[in-house]
């Protein structure tokens, strides 16, 4: 009897112990949002290299209880590949600043991590929601936490208000200018669309095919 009991309390300690750890973060890209009160919810891209222009994620039974008009919300991510260290952040406006140093890289990369560590499993597609006033909340990390630490004060705030397009960036820690990838855009309906800018070859072929079109249309009037 002694022996089952103690086999009872031991594997109610390893469940303890398992739902208490932490989700490691592994570079996946964040999407926050937050009224700023009441809860905040948080949610897992996926890796960057991953997504796909025209790519739609449904949060809209997540996010039935924020006014889609005013929530602040906003991407985040950053991993390390073989020492070139990059991150990824949305702006509500202006390009981001560019990270000059590994050693700025590393302070966005903890405020990150310390985010990631309330998700449940980690990983793409999972989800958490927290009080706003959690210093590890997207309000506190990206808009108002007063720490040194939090994403904000150490980088800058990647959100946007409201519905509409919050532009997506890549950014290398060696002080480059930013990359526009994209732009994340909520809708109404609480989708969240990803569109990824053009490759340049894409914007040649379409100067091909105007420059080919003008051709026609000169011929066309000749010959009239």
């Amino acid at each position: 009897m002694k022996k089952q009991i103690r086999a009872v309390l031991l594997a109610a300690a390893a469940f303890a112990a398992a739902s208490t750890q932490a989700a490691t973060y592994s570079g996946d890209l964040l999407i926050g949002f937050t009224s700023q009160s009441g809860n905040d919810f948080i949610y897992d891209l996926g890796q960057a290299s991953a997504l796909t222009s025209g790519q739609t994620f449904n949060l809209s039974s997540a996010l039935a209880g924020f006014n889609l008009t005013t929530v602040h919300w906003g991407v985040i991510g950053d991993k390390n590949v073989g020492g070139i260290r990059t991150a990824w952040t949305t702006t509500g406006g202006l390009a981001p600043s560019p990270i000059p140093s590994t050693a700025a890289w590393g302070t966005l990369d903890t405020a990150t991590k310390s985010i990631y560590q309330n998700f449940p499993l980690g990983g793409s597609g999972d989800s958490f929601s927290i009080s706003a006033s959690d210093d590890n909340s997207w309000n506190q990390q990206t808009i108002n936490g007063s720490l040194t630490t939090q994403y904000h004060n150490v980088y800058g705030d990647p959100n946007n208000i409201g519905l509409g397009s919050d532009n997506f960036y890549s950014l290398i820690a060696n002080g480059s200018a930013p990359s526009l990838l994209g732009n994340f855009s909520l809708g109404a309906n609480g989708t969240v669309t990803f569109t990824a800018v053009p490759e340049p070859s894409a914007y040649v072929l379409a100067g091909l095919g105007l420059l080919a079109l003008s051709f026609r249309r000169q011929l066309g009037r000749k010959s009239a």
